[in-house]
């Protein structure tokens, strides 16, 4: 079962996961030309390899529908038809042949094959960019730019018009279509969204590109799936949650990991750290004696018989003293030449004097903490990440969730350090992301909607 408790991926999660994007699957497959029966077959055999690839290869796993996603994709490219093509035995939806249908598809077929492959899994399965990167085996900034373009062209043909650009753009702010697109479909964080929606009120080209691709991101949602058989969807589940019981944790064992993660324990053995302080103790008093010895005993004044012992440690180590300012130009000046005292007062008899200050320790970095912005929102939002009291000038790796996503940071001089992360898990839920720098971590809730 370890490693690294199977990448912390519970079988609740992994059955989650084949149930939300089967029917998805099954429609990318059936539109590519797959038969009915065939289409479930590829389906329950591409999940089953996904599982083996968590156990096996975790590493090789970067996201979960990404994964299945691309191997739907490669068999539907074998099988040679276009995507714009159905297959012919069984009915498509209740809206198949409907005359908006039709015209979206139309428009969908005019587009290059990666825009519409892209926006297809963008929008009309509702995959987060970086899911969508996996599945077209390219990186997430790739993803997005054939997203925003793909839309923008979807709307030029559906319209029949120009496709919208930012020729016109006035204004000091500065923009590109991929965060216009990342505006127009709510993934967009608040910090950046709130300035840029000002801007898009007073420039008329950001406005009408903007329009443009939540337009796009419309038509292409509202197309009907090409749904699996309910019993076939059901049994092929049943035998993925089987399998998944039988090979991955439960879902209370990977947050106990989680948990052991986030608290590694001391830096040092309580039993190598009980020796070291016996070996300490024990050269102190080598260290005192020898002192003792080389230096000889002192000679009392007349006063000294009525010296009153007092109840100090018999070997506790000499206190560490910084001169002032003061003491420290006396010291320097070679006129002065420090004596060595050697009358003893009693204690009750001595005249207050001001005692020498000792420089002070330098304060260590706080406890580490971690703010994120926004702390709630849909599923590929961009998290920022703030923290602070971690090690100075530290790299600093963020992760959200069960490790769905992660990312790397910096840390500055002062231990602080701002970062961003994906949420990318699968389903809505509460997910904790969780800010690492050596042996310091610190953890913070984001709400996860649809």
């Amino acid at each position: 079962m370890p490693r690294d408790v199977v990448a912390l991926v519970s079988a609740d999660d992994f059955v989650s996961a084949v149930r939300v994007y089967t029917d998805r699957v099954n429609d990318l497959l059936r539109r590519g030309g797959v038969p009915a029966l065939e289409a479930i077959e590829t389906c329950e055999t591409h999940s089953l390899a996904l599982l083996d690839a968590v156990v096996n290869a975790p590493e090789t796993v970067i996201d979960l529908a990404g994964w299945w996603f691309a191997r739907a994709i490669e068999m539907a490219t074998q099988t040679g038809r276009t995507s714009g093509d159905e297959a012919s035995d069984e009915p498509i939806s209740m809206l198949a042949g409907t005359a908006n249908e039709e015209q979206v598809r139309e428009a969908l077929g005019r587009l290059p094959a990666a825009e519409r492959t892209a926006v297809m899994l963008r929008d009309g399965y509702d995959l987060p960019n970086q899911a969508v990167g996996v599945a077209l085996r390219r990186g997430s900034e790739s993803a997005a730019e054939l997203i925003a373009g793909g839309r923008l062209d979807l709307v030029a043909a559906y319209d029949d018009r120009v496709r919208p650009n930012l020729a016109g753009h006035s204004g000091r702010t500065t923009v590109d279509l991929v965060t216009l697109s990342m505006l127009a479909d709510g993934t967009l964080e608040s910090p950046r969204a709130a300035p840029l929606r000002r801007h898009v009120g007073n420039c008329a080209a950001c406005e009408d590109v903007l329009e443009a691709l939540a337009k796009g991101r419309r038509l292409a949602a509202g197309l009907p799936i090409i749904a699996m058989d309910d019993d076939a969807r059901q049994s092929m589940i049943d035998r993925i949650a089987s399998r998944a019981e039988a090979v991955l944790p439960s879902h209370d064992l990977v947050l106990r990991a989680v948990d052991e993660d986030h608290d590694p324990g001391p830096i040092v053995h309580p039993v190598l750290a009980i020796a070291i302080m016996v070996l300490a103790l024990t050269l102190g008093i080598g260290i005192a004696a020898l002192t003792h010895a080389n230096n000889g005993p002192s000679p009392l004044p007349p006063t000294a018989n009525t010296f009153q012992p007092t109840d100090t440690p018999l070997f506790s180590p000499p206190p560490v003293q910084v001169p002032t300012r003061r003491s420290r130009t006396a010291i320097a000046n070679p006129s002065i030449t420090p004596t060595r005292q050697t009358s003893v007062k009693p204690r009750h008899s001595q005249t207050p004097t001001a005692e020498p200050t000792t420089s002070a320790p330098v304060a260590p970095h706080g406890r580490p903490r971690i703010t994120l912005s926004p702390s709630r929102g849909r599923r590929g939002t961009t998290i920022t990440v703030t923290g602070s009291g971690f090690p100075a000038d530290s790299p600093v790796r963020i992760t959200y969730g069960q490790r769905a996503a992660e990312s790397s940071a910096q840390t500055d001089s002062t231990g602080a350090f701002v970062g961003q992360v994906q949420a990318t898990a699968l389903l809505p839920n509460s997910y904790s992301v969780t800010a690492r720098a050596g042996n310091k971590s610190a953890s913070a809730t984001f709400q996860q909607t649809l």
